[in-house]
C-alpha cells in the first residue's frame, strides 16, 4: 500500500472516524482505525461495540494511490501523528507488511501495525426500510430530546431514544423515569412503519460529526442496527432490544395553572437561585406562585446560605398560592432545548408531573417530575 494525501483532509476524516473509537474495547484491535486503499479511494474504518464509522475519500486532487492494499494502524498514535504534522502533504507506505511509514517534509514516523485479518467484518449495508432528513432537523432532534436519556445502565432501554414512524408522522421521545422529552416531525411523503430504540450516545456523537448546512442525510433501519448516510460518512449504530416503556399517558392534558415567561428571564432567575444548590446533588429549588401572580424562586443550603429570586411572569392564568419543587438542572435543561423566546410552564399540582410548551416550538414537549416539599 502507497498513497500520497492531503493532510487536512485526511485530519478531517480522522477525527470524524474517531468517534467510534474506544479506550477500553473489548478486543485491542479495535483501537485500530483499518485503512484500504482501492479504486482510486481511500476507506477509513473505525468500530467499537456500540457505533461503527467509515469514510470514503475520492478526492483525486489530494488523493493520489499508488499501490492498493489494506492495514490497521494504532488509532491513537495515527491521529496525533497527523495532528502534529504541519506539511501539507503525507507520504504513507507499507514495508515488510506490518510497518507504517509515514513521510511529512523533513518529519518519518514508523508505526507497527495490527494483524489486519483479526480485524473484525464491519458491513455498511443500505436498507429498504430508510428515511431521508434535512440535517439541521436531526440535529435539532438530538439537541432536543438526547440529554433527558438515562445514564444508569440499571434500565439500558431507557439509556435509548424511541423513534417511531407511522405515515408522514415521526415522534422521538427520551425519559430517565424523572424526566421526558418528546419531540414529532411531519414528512411531506410517507415512510414504512419504525419502531427503534437507538442508544443516546450514539446519536450525540453523530452530532457532533454532522453541520447544519443544507444537506440531507439518509436513515437505514435494520432489525439489529441503524446506519446514517451523511456526505461521504457512513455512521452505524446498534439498536437496543427490548420494548420502550409506552409514555403517552403520561402527559397531562388538563392543568391547573399555567405560567408564560420570558425564556431568557426565567433561566437567568433559576441560574441565580440555583447558585447553591450546584454543590450538592439534588439541585432542588422551589417555585412560589403568589396570589398577586409574581413568582418566587427560592433555594436553601444549611451550610452555605439561602437565595430568593422574584420574578414577573407575562401570564398567568389563575390567581392561586402554589408551590412546587423540582430539579433545577432538569428544568434549565428542558428550557434551553426550546427556540422560542416565550415559554408555557404548566402545572397540574403541587407533586403531580408539570410541562413545559414553546411559543413556536408546538412539536415539542418537556414533562418534569417534581419532588416532595419537605
Amino acid at each position: 500500500m502507497k498513497f500520497l494525501i492531503n493532510r487536512d483532509l485526511l485530519y478531517l476524516n480522522l477525527n470524524n472516524i474517531s468517534r467510534a473509537l474506544s479506550n477500553k474495547p473489548p478486543m485491542p484491535i479495535l483501537t485500530g482505525i483499518k485503512i484500504e486503499a482501492k479504486n482510486n479511494k481511500l476507506f477509513l474504518t473505525a468500530s467499537n461495540n456500540e457505533i461503527s464509522i467509515k469514510a470514503d475519500i475520492s478526492d483525486k486532487r489530494r488523493l493520489q494511490i499508488e499501490e492498493e492494499g489494506v492495514v490497521v494502524v494504532p488509532g491513537k498514535y495515527f491521529i496525533e501523528i497527523v495532528k502534529k504534522i504541519e506539511a501539507k502533504e503525507i507520504d504513507f507506505s507499507i514495508f515488510e507488511d506490518n510497518i507504517v511509514k509515514i513521510i511529512a517534509d523533513r518529519s518519518l514516523f514508523s508505526l507497527n501495525a495490527f494483524e489486519k485479518d483479526n480485524y473484525p467484518q464491519v458491513s455498511f449495508n443500505d436498507s429498504n426500510t430508510k428515511i431521508n432528513m434535512d440535517v439541521l432537523n436531526l440535529k435539532q432532534l438530538i439537541r432536543k430530546t438526547t440529554f433527558a436519556a438515562s445514564l444508569s445502565e440499571s434500565r439500558v432501554i431507557l439509556t435509548g431514544i424511541s423513534f417511531i414512524t407511522e405515515g408522514r408522522k415521526m415522534e422521538i421521545v427520551a425519559t430517565d423515569s424523572y424526566r421526558l422529552a418528546k419531540k414529532f416531525m411531519v414528512f411531506e411523503n410517507e415512510y414504512p412503519d419504525i419502531k427503534a430504540i437507538i442508544p443516546s450516545r450514539s446519536l450525540e456523537e453523530l452530532s457532533r460529526i454532522i453541520d447544519e448546512g443544507d444537506s440531507n442525510i439518509e436513515i437505514h433501519f435494520s432489525p439489529v442496527k441503524v446506519m446514517f448516510k451523511y456526505k461521504n460518512l457512513w455512521f452505524q449504530s446498534r439498536l437496543i432490544d427490548g420494548n420502550y416503556p409506552n409514555t403517552s399517558n403520561l402527559i397531562p392534558t388538563d392543568f391547573l395553572i399555567s405560567v408564560k415567561f420570558n425564556k431568557t428571564e426565567i433561566i437567568s432567575a433559576i441560574e441565580r437561585a440555583s447558585l447553591f444548590t450546584s454543590f450538592d446533588s439534588s439541585n432542588i429549588v422551589k417555585l412560589k406562585i403568589n396570589s398577586d401572580k409574581t413568582i418566587e424562586i427560592a433555594s436553601t443550603n444549611n451550610e452555605i446560605g439561602a437565595v430568593k429570586e422574584e420574578i414577573v411572569p407575562l401570564e398567568c392564568s389563575n390567581l392561586l398560592n402554589f408551590e412546587i419543587a423540582f430539579s433545577s438542572k432538569y428544568f434549565l435543561e428542558a428550557l434551553r432545548s426550546f427556540d422560542s423566546t416565550e415559554i408555557s410552564v404548566h402545572f397540574t399540582g403541587e407533586i403531580k408531573p408539570f410541562i413545559i410548551t414553546g411559543q413556536y416550538d408546538v412539536n415539542l414537549t418537556q414533562l418534569i417530575l417534581p419532588v416532595r416539599i419537605s
